[in-house]
């Protein structure tokens, strides 16, 4: 979901202001604003109110204080270390300071480093005027997440569009004016703020027309003064005007004859890979452009927030997940800790079954061949079934042979012994033997020639009748061998 940003500029009885749309890859410029303050209308509370109908309500909010109420520093600190900064840099602004700082608000922004010191530009703003600042946004229901410096921004936009678009590196004095201030900021070849002026009054009329010599000669002169004392040559600085007076070439031309020097328009740049899309000539709202930089969705500008202690923002933006962040990276970890230990697990248990199918193989494959592991043992079962049926069959796996119960059977009754055996059945236990007799006597006679033969144990006739011919008799004889298991398998036929 795109975020709706506006950058706001209070200059005089004008609002200025830029709107912009930021998705999670791109950043498009959607309009520039400006409106004047009605003659009814006490401050411009009014001017503000008509400029959000106009441009929609915003999602984030970047507005910029007066510079002249500003109180600006560039400050060398033996350290970079961020949190030391934040404690000593209140301290070494004051050290540069006529007054002490516990009125005001205090706000830095780190523009470079020298080995290992770190240059930074700190401000100051009394905090009565931070306040009054904040109500006027508030009266038009407006809450700024950042409230900033525009010229140091403007330089730093200055310097990433010369530089993204493959100029030549120079140094620039970045000169914004209109009719009511006047700010200028000198940037070294590296991009480094070296130094940085405001002064009230400017080099325009309302109307556009250049300001009288008189009245353009102090500005002037302090322009001159900050850009002699650049460790650069002359040469090789470039100027740009911007701001309201940059769309006047009277006053380009009166700010170019006093330094001697071409003097660049700062509206006409060009924006090729900061904003999506084409930007027209942004002329007086360079400095609402430079305060949107400090939302790109990658390698935002760093700008200055006075809204530090007491005066910290905090609203709710829509779209910003930002106090869901700690939640979302411990939940992200945990998610990560928990996929870690199951793919960790997984692994353990694939290496473990692996290994018990190299062994499976290993023992299966002599008689079974090659064969899955998981069906390994069903096959081996049932090998073992047709085995064990394969030698009941030959008595393999029997006590006694059916060979050495036959010959003992043989042995035991007398040759052309009146018997006719029908069906001989050797098991584990024994043998059972259905048949014909020529008499009940020659039955029992046959049960004691077995009991006599010592081989057998328990012998039992189970049944003897007369048969279909009456001279005969039917009979079912069960001998256990001596030492058989009782077993109740054997039922009555």
């Amino acid at each position: 979901m795109a975020q709706r940003i506006l950058a706001l500029e209070l200059v005089g009885d004008r609002v200025r202001a830029a709107m912009a749309e930021r998705s999670w890859n791109s950043f498009t410029l959607t309009g520039m604003y400006d409106k004047v303050r009605a003659d009814d209308e006490g401050d411009l509370s009014g001017a503000l109110s008509r400029l959000i109908v106009e441009a929609g309500q915003p999602d984030i909010v970047i507005s910029a204080l007066p510079a002249d109420r500003v109180v600006k520093r560039i400050l060398e600190l033996p350290f970079k270390d961020a949190r030391r900064l934040h404690q000593v840099v209140p301290f070494a602004l004051e050290e540069h300071l006529p007054f002490p700082v516990d009125n005001g608000v205090v706000a830095f922004a780190r523009v470079g480093r020298e080995g290992d010191h770190t240059l930074v530009i700190a401000a100051m703003v009394r905090k009565t005027d931070l306040q009054q600042h904040l109500d006027l946004l508030h009266k038009a229901g407006l809450d700024p997440r950042t409230v900033t410096l525009a010229p140091l921004a403007l330089a730093a936009m200055f310097t990433r569009a010369k530089n993204g678009n493959g100029a030549k590196p120079m140094a620039h004095l970045v000169v914004e004016g209109d009719e009511s201030s006047t700010s200028v900021v000198l940037v070294d070849l590296a991009g480094t703020p070296r130094a940085m002026r405001s002064m009230a009054g400017g080099l325009m009329t309302s109307d556009g027309s250049p300001v009288a010599p008189d009245a353009a000669a102090p500005i002037l002169n302090s322009v001159r003064q900050t850009l002699l004392a650049s460790r650069e040559e002359t040469e090789q600085t470039e100027v740009i005007l911007a701001g309201a007076a940059a769309a006047y070439p009277k006053v380009r031309g009166l700010l170019s004859d006093s330094l001697a020097m071409s003097v660049r328009d700062g509206g006409a740049f060009d924006y090729t890979g900061i904003f999506e899309g084409p930007v027209p000539n942004t002329g007086k709202f360079s400095s609402c452009v430079a305060m949107l930089m400090g939302e790109l969705p990658s390698q935002p500008l760093a700008l200055i927030n006075f809204r530090q202690g007491e005066f910290m923002f905090r609203g709710r933006i829509r779209g910003d997940f930002s106090p869901f962040y700690t939640s979302g990276i411990l939940a992200a970890a945990l998610l990560a800790m928990i996929v870690f230990h199951f793919a960790l697990g997984v692994s353990a248990n694939l290496h473990q079954l692996s290994k018990i199918n190299a062994q499976i193989a290993a023992v299966a494959g002599p008689v079974l061949g090659e064969t899955d592991p998981a069906d390994a043992k069903a096959q081996l079962q049932s090998g073992i079934i047709k085995m064990n049926k394969r030698l009941n069959l030959i008595g393999g796996n029997l006590t006694h042979s059916p060979l050495d119960t036959l010959v003992a059977v043989s042995r035991a009754l007398p040759p052309r012994f009146p018997v006719q055996m029908a069906d001989v059945q050797i098991d584990s236990q024994g043998l059972r033997v259905t048949g014909q007799a020529d008499s009940f006597t020659t039955v029992d006679q046959a049960k004691e020639a077995l009991d006599h033969s010592g081989f057998f144990g328990s012998i039992e006739v189970a049944h003897a009748k007369a048969g279909s011919d009456p001279s005969k008799v039917d009979f079912r004889m069960d001998a256990d061998f001596k030492d058989a298991v009782p077993s109740n398998d054997r039922g009555e036929e």
